[in-house]
């Protein structure tokens, strides 16, 4: 099995997503530069595409993540890469990471 290119770090924090096909609310369960799992009463199905708004920070904007491909689903959570982000987005989304591998 080939191991990760990044760090997942474990989190509870919440996220909406949208696809073609469905649009849902639900919490990522663990974060890395490149992806996220998350869970959801909708889950969406492998090899679809969606779109995120992960709120890192409470008071702030949450990073929006254009375009991501679902990786394996299961009955109630998904795992995502991240496909597209603004360099701004990936910016403070890196920056957040940094933030959990200083402090796990």
């Amino acid at each position: 099995m080939q191991g990760r290119k990044h760090a997942r770090f474990a989190v509870q924090l919440p996220v909406s997503f949208r696809g073609d096909q469905l649009s849902d609310e639900g919490t990522i369960l663990n974060l890395s530069e490149e992806g996220c799992a998350v869970t959801s009463e909708t889950v969406a199905s492998v090899a679809a595409y969606v779109q995120l708004a992960m709120q890192l920070r409470a008071k702030e904007e949450p990073v929006q993540v254009e375009l991501a491909a679902v990786r394996w689903s299961s009955a109630t959570r998904f795992g995502v890469e991240f496909i597209k982000i603004r360099p701004e987005e990936e910016a403070r989304l890196k920056k957040f990471v940094k933030v959990l591998e200083t402090t796990t």
